[in-house]
């Protein structure tokens, strides 16, 4: 019995150890990549949408919300992510506060560690930056944390660490953990893995206690806040591992009761509630579209550029996505549970995402937009690494040889990219060639 104590212990101190290595090796990635760019430029981790998600934060504990306060043309050395109004002394920013909230605390230890006489500009110091990687890296750990117990749970298989390492190193989920980590990807994958972890430590609410339905609530709040479009993540996750229509009848007849869903609506409320005043404050309204012509073409989505063009598709940029795509085949083929669910939920959201305005979402690297959706498409992914480990050798070798080509080739992509592609508009393969041919910078 000692002796299998003993065993069980060293176990989690290396566990805990190699969780710890790997935090350390992913911020001093993350500090290093930025440690070459500086500050105020297109490269920094408050520029453009990444200062507007960010500017709630020094507008609320640096300068009151007050535009005349603010240093002269911050709005320019950030990159425009926000506008400040000084005629009726209004900050502007499209973004929801959803970011801000989840980099809040790392805000405030930065302000509290920085030097009294420090001369930069308040809320927008060096620190300030670096406080955004940490926050980004912090967030990843968690978000890996949760959905690796949320899996092992379901799957009980020790494959389940080396597909979130796959995850991560072979999706574009790395570079807006490194390179980007003021945006919004790396904090909604958080969520959603967070989600999916306490739908199951609950049997999907069956056994929540009011807290538990506050949190629920509450991150509920916080994944729309981030992104309304994240509405279709709360509505499939809450039909996974259903396994016939009275088990579902049941989950949401106890869903709909005022017991649980009174404290999940305070939740809920408590979470929106800093952007509804924010609307209030800006707009005179509790509820606004802040993005005005921006929106969806619904009639025309662009789905081929989505996934193949050379300026952002998934697939192209993106490879190792093919063989979660093909997990979701094997596992609605092979009537594995979740596999349609989840392959329905694929072309839903490329649907959408083909639809907005702008496709290709910016200046971005990939598709990001599918980047919270990994916490969810894990599970196919999984299923499908159990398989190939159960099947012959040369199966083995080939399939996990290929993954191993896959994150070569998401690394390499990751260190020659330069923030934007570009190219001439939509199907410049020559540009793209260049980049994959191109010396890491």
């Amino acid at each position: 019995m000692p002796k299998v104590f003993g065993v069980k212990y060293r176990i989690k101190y290396l566990s805990f150890a190699g969780i710890l290595l790997f935090t350390g090796i992913v911020m001093f990635l993350a500090f290093n990549r930025h440690s070459k760019s500086g500050i105020y430029n297109y490269h920094a981790q408050i520029w453009a949408d990444k200062a507007g998600y960010f500017v709630y934060l020094p507008a609320s504990f640096n300068y009151g919300f007050n535009a005349l306060a603010f240093p002269d043309s911050i709005e320019e050395k950030t990159g425009g992510g926000f506008s400040l109004n000084i005629t009726n002394n209004k900050i502007y920013t499209k973004y929801s506060c959803g970011v801000a909230i989840l980099q809040l605390p790392f805000f405030l230890a930065a302000n509290a560690l920085l030097a009294p006489d420090n001369h930069e500009f308040p809320g927008f110091t060096k620190l300030n930056h670096k406080a955004i990687d940490v926050a980004a890296v912090v967030y990843l750990i968690l978000g890996l944390f949760f959905l690796g117990n949320y899996l092992y749970k379901r799957f009980r298989s020790k494959l389940i660490w080396f597909v979130l390492f796959s995850l991560f190193t072979g999706t574009n989920l790395y570079y807006y953990t490194v390179d980007e980590s003021g945006m919004s990807h790396i904090y909604s994958f958080f969520l959603f893995s967070l989600f999916l972890y306490l739908l199951q430590k609950t049997r999907y609410f069956a056994h929540s206690t009011f807290a538990g339905f506050v949190l629920a609530g509450f991150l509920a709040g916080l994944i729309l806040l981030i992104r309304p479009s994240n509405i279709l993540f709360l509505l499939f996750a809450l039909f996974l591992e259903s396994e016939n229509r009275n088990n579902l009848r049941s989950r949401f007849g106890k869903l709909i009761k005022p017991v649980r869903l009174i404290p999940a609506s305070v939740g809920f409320f408590v979470s929106i509630l800093p952007q509804l005043i924010y609307w209030q404050y800006t707009y005179g309204s509790f509820f606004f579209y802040s993005y005005g012509k921006e929106g969806f073409n619904w009639l025309n989505p662009q789905l081929l550029q989505t996934w193949f063009s050379p300026n952002n598709g998934l697939f192209l940029y993106t490879p190792f996505f093919l063989i979660i795509l093909f997990a979701l085949v094997y596992s609605t083929w092979h009537k594995k549970t979740d596999g349609l669910l989840l392959l329905l939920l694929f072309f839903i959201i490329s649907y959408v995402f083909a639809s907005w305005w702008d496709w290709g979402f910016g200046c971005s690297f990939g598709a990001r937009s599918y980047i919270e959706y990994y916490a969810v498409f894990s599970v196919p992914l999984t299923q499908l690494f159990i398989r190939v480990w159960a099947s012959k050798a040369y199966v083995r070798v080939l399939f996990f040889t290929l993954v191993v080509v896959m994150i070569a080739f998401n690394l390499k992509m990751t260190y020659c990219w330069d923030g934007c592609f570009y190219g001439n508009r939509f199907w410049d393969w020559k540009t793209y060639i260049d980049v994959v041919l191109s010396h890491p910078r």
